[in-house]
């Protein structure tokens, strides 16, 4: 029999994912905690005696997103396992992509190939991203989630753009407004691909990305 400890673990993910899920499928504000439960298959009322109101699962949800979004970060980049030390992350970014054996073209284009399956694997994240850009300045939580999290990701885009510009192989431009506009660019195309239901094929929208990423960087 597993401790005690253990289940409640376990209860808590299974009720923070299948509060993501019914996020994205009905939205923020009309999800109650009954929903949650219902969506996890568990006795209902039992979300009540691990989150005292929606505003807790509302927070676990976005430790979720980080975690995730921690996840993303590393496999589009190469990071290391540790990215919370800021200073030290960029640090080690900067020595990594220093060196000329690394491909930097190479590099984005397997970023996107990274980035275009995870979003497959987890298509209601776009829709939960896409319902939290709708709080943002509404909701403290969110908003704060929000903070901490794009800023720390163009820095890293733009440590490797400026190492690109460096090795004059990108064209000279301020990098963080270079990974300003890349981001969203391609925020902007997960969202749309995520409201169409996959209209378009995977691989075309993967080299059309890249295509239009490297278009903008190289010289």
């Amino acid at each position: 029999m597993a401790p005690k400890r253990e289940i409640s673990e376990i209860r808590r993910e299974e009720l923070t994912l299948a509060a993501l899920k019914c996020i994205a499928n009905k939205g923020y504000d009309k999800v109650t905690l009954d929903d949650v439960t219902t969506e996890a298959g568990l006795s209902k009322g039992i979300s009540t005696y691990y989150f005292k109101n929606r505003e807790e699962l509302l927070n676990s949800v976005i430790r979720r997103m980080w975690h995730d979004t921690v996840d993303v970060t590393k496999g589009i980049w190469n990071l290391p396992e540790d990215i919370t030390n800021e200073k030290k992350v960029y640090s080690q970014v900067k020595k990594y992509y220093s060196d000329p054996k690394i491909d930097l073209v190479d590099v984005i284009k397997d970023g996107i190939k990274f980035l275009m399956s995870w979003f497959d694997d987890h298509p209601h994240v776009l829709r939960v991203i896409l319902e939290f850009l709708c709080q943002i300045h509404r909701n403290d939580m969110i908003t704060s989630f929000y903070d901490n999290t794009m800023p720390h990701i163009r820095n890293i885009s733009a440590i490797i753009i400026q190492e690109g510009i460096k090795r004059d192989v990108f064209k000279r431009r301020d990098p963080k407004r270079a990974a300003y506009v890349l981001i969203s660019a391609i925020s902007g195309m997960a969202i749309n691909q995520s409201l169409s239901s996959g209209e378009y094929d995977h691989k075309a929208l993967e080299k059309d990305i890249s295509d239009l990423v490297l278009g903008y960087l190289l010289k």
